[in-house]
């Protein structure tokens, strides 16, 4: 059975990034140093893997019907260290979680902008606003689709016009922290404050190790689980990234066999969930979505004023 369309969309997508990515690394004209531009040649290497996969595996079938929300293992892991690969290397211009651009066609994932500089002060923020006004142009009209039948010359521009636009803010990025780390900027010496109370241990006995894995990522992106109880069979684990617009959900495991089953997120009191089944799909979710914790100070009215 050939792919999917959808799968064949989203190949094309890493694809196009791919060549972004190696056009950055070879380019004379871009100022990178040799780790950054490694970086880049690694993740082009990595989403060839990825769209090779996605353009050969057969999908996968229930009951003669065949499913294209879903991503082989291949092409999972070649997108998952894909982001490892650019969050470890912020100056290469590409955004932390940048694969959500591959798999919107398949999963009809949101596009989440980059973090935000603020404070800036009114400079920085009228050149960071400009900069996303135009990325969700790009997002809403281009990318943040869900037809698996796209435009394959418009997706491709918009890719290019997209990368560029955070190549600008990763520059942005570094001038506000060379001006933050100037000495006229550094705060005097005051107490630093209680720490917050970190969550209890969780009992890792029974679990397997990729849910082992599952749980530490949920810990690395912040959302410091806990134990939530187990009823009828399904262990619970509660995510709390903190505060009233903070990221919040639930991870569910099996109680017998340690497997993880799903989960579901949500990026504030008046978010929208997102949900994901399988182990796979779980910890692609969890990659995928930026995860906000919201202050306790804040006096925001709505998550989308309180997220960057």
């Amino acid at each position: 059975m050939p792919a999917t369309p959808n799968a064949l969309a989203a190949a094309h997508r890493a694809r196009t990034i791919a060549t972004i990515a190696r056009t950055r690394a070879t380019s004379t004209t871009v100022v990178l140093d040799d780790k950054g531009r490694r970086a880049l040649a690694l993740i082009a290497d990595l989403l060839d893997t990825a769209a090779h996969s996605l353009e050969t595996e057969e999908p996968g079938n229930w009951d003669g019907i065949v499913i294209t929300n879903t991503i082989d293992f291949d092409a999972s892991h070649a997108l998952l260290t894909a982001n490892t690969v650019a969050i470890d290397n912020p100056g290469i211009g590409f955004p932390p979680h940048f694969t959500q651009y591959v798999t919107v066609p398949v999963f009809g994932n949101e596009i989440e902008l980059p973090p935000s500089l603020f404070p800036g002060g009114p400079v920085l923020i009228a050149q960071e606003g400009d900069l996303f006004a135009r990325l969700l142009a790009l997002h809403g009209h281009y990318l943040a689709i869900t037809d698996a039948h796209e435009n394959r010359e418009n997706t491709t521009a918009a890719l290019e016009a997209a990368f560029t636009l955070h190549w600008k803010h990763a520059r942005l990025a570094e001038a506000v922290a060379a001006d933050v780390a100037r000495p006229c900027h550094q705060p005097t010496t005051e107490p630093a404050p209680a720490p917050a109370a970190e969550p209890a241990p969780l009992d890792l006995t029974g679990l397997t190790p990729y849910t082992v894995g599952v749980i530490r990522l949920a810990e690395k992106e912040g959302l410091r689980p806990s134990e939530g109880g187990t009823r009828r069979g399904v262990r619970r684990i509660v995510l709390n990234a903190g505060g009233k617009h903070g990221t919040f959900g639930t991870l569910q495991i099996g109680a017998r066999s340690g497997k993880v089953l799903r989960v579901e997120l949500i990026h504030g009191n008046d978010g929208t969930p997102r949900r994901a089944q399988g182990p796979m799909n779980v910890r692609l979710l969890l990659c995928a979505e930026y995860i906000h914790a919201c202050p306790d100070d804040c006096t925001a009215f709505t998550t989308n004023r309180c997220r960057p």
